[in-house]
Formats: structure tokens, C-alpha cells, sequence
């Protein structure tokens, strides 16, 4: 049997923080670039033919991003050290989510990675304090269908999911997934360590289109 040290709640927790990497970079990338989200330090200055004038930028947003980089990088560095291999990816704190959103089931089964969703969900709610940004819900935000469709996920992980995603998905079980593989309706996108992984939104289709069918989930 899979061991996961991150379990199933973790999972959805640290998907849901990833989903927030895009919005967070870009609110911080504003005010590095003119500080335009809250008061800004206007040191050093710069000199030109008109005399010294202040160059904007935050230096709060810079810690802030430098930090939330930082985490994502350790945790991406501890589920290659864990499986031998080198990093080739990029090295923006995007692609780093990215790749951390890609293999989330890798980083589920590496020694320590319990204590990823801690340690990013601090570099991110750093990051939206800096940036003024409102406060995230403490919850996945699988009510959002749009967020939910490019999970992915193990049959495990799509059953836990299902229970936010609304009265339509209600039987959509761990079962009902290997169900649908068996019956060819539904495919998986890769296979780590023995664990089948989904895309969520196909397996969601899939399970309307048969419920349409038959009548029944």
C-alpha cells in the first residue's frame, strides 16, 4: 500500500494554496514596480538632469517574494533529493508552483512534505499582507469548478474533492473513479509509485455523461 506523508486534506489544502501563486506574484510584481497596492519607500534616489528624484518600489514586496520563492524552491528540492533526480525546470516562483502543482502526489509521498502546506500558507499569507490583498479562505475553493477541473489528482483525492464540488458529484467516490477507468471512460495522466492520477475535470465529465445515460451516478 502508497504511504502518504501529506494526506488527503493536506493535498487539497496545498493545491488550494497553489492555485493562489499566479495572483500573488503578479500583486507583488506591481508593487516592486511602482507601488501602486500601499505606501512605498522612496530610498535610494536616483540623479538625472533635473536633480534627485525618488525611484518607487516596496521593499516589503521583495522580501515577500524572495520568501515565497524560497519555500517553494525547498520543497521542490526535497521531492527531487528524495527520488535522485536534478531540476530542470524554471526557476520563476510560477514554474516552481507549477511543478509542485504537476507532481503534488511526488511531494505527498516524501518524508516531510506534512509540513508543506504550514510552511507555504505562511511565505503566502505573508505575500498577501504585503500586498494588501484580501485574505484567503481557509478552505480549497472546490466550489469553484473552474479551479477545480485542472487538479490533479488520485481516486482518493478526486472522492475528497467531490464533497465541495456540489450535489451533482455527490457519489462521485474513489470507487466510482476506478469504476469509469474500468469501463474505459476516463484515463489516467500518469501513474506515480503505483498511484493512478487524474485529471479532475475529465473525471468529473465523465461521471455527468454516465449519469446522464443511465439516470443514476
Amino acid at each position: 500500500m502508497t504511504h502518504f506523508f501529506l494526506d488527503e486534506d493536506g493535498q487539497a489544502r496545498l493545491l488550494g494554496l497553489l492555485d493562489e501563486i499566479p495572483e500573488v506574484v503578479d500583486a507583488l510584481a506591481g508593487l516592486r514596480g511602482d507601488g501602486y497596492r500601499q505606501r512605498i519607500s522612496y530610498e535610494p534616489k536616483v540623479t538625472g538632469g533635473g536633480g534627485e528624484a525618488p525611484l518607487p518600489y516596496d521593499t516589503g514586496a521583495g522580501d515577500a517574494a524572495d520568501e515565497l520563492h524560497a519555500e517553494l524552491a525547498s520543497w521542490v528540492r526535497l521531492t527531487l533529493d528524495h527520488r535522485g533526480q536534478e531540476w530542470g525546470g524554471g526557476s520563476t516562483a510560477l514554474a516552481l508552483a507549477r511543478w509542485l502543482r504537476e507532481h503534488l502526489v511526488a511531494l505527498a509521498m516524501t518524508p516531510g512534505s506534512e509540513e508543506a502546506p504550514a510552511g507555504i500558507g505562511r511565505a503566502v499569507r505573508n505575500a498577501r499582507r504585503v500586498a494588501r490583498m484580501t485574505a484567503r479562505p481557509e478552505d480549497w475553493r472546490m466550489r469553484s469548478v473552474h479551479v477545480a477541473r485542472n487538479a490533479q489528482l488520485n481516486a482518493r483525492g478526486i472522492e475528497q474533492a467531490a464533497k465541495e464540488l456540489g450535489p451533482e458529484y455527490a457519489r462521485l467516490t474513489a470507487d466510482r473513479v476506478r469504476n469509469l477507468k474500468r469501463r474505459d471512460r476516463i484515463k489516467p495522466i500518469r501513474e506515480i509509485d503505483g498511484e493512478l492520477i487524474y485529471r479532475l475535470g475529465e473525471v468529473m465529465e465523465a461521471h455527468l455523461a454516465a449519469k446522464t445515460r443511465r439516470g443514476t451516478a
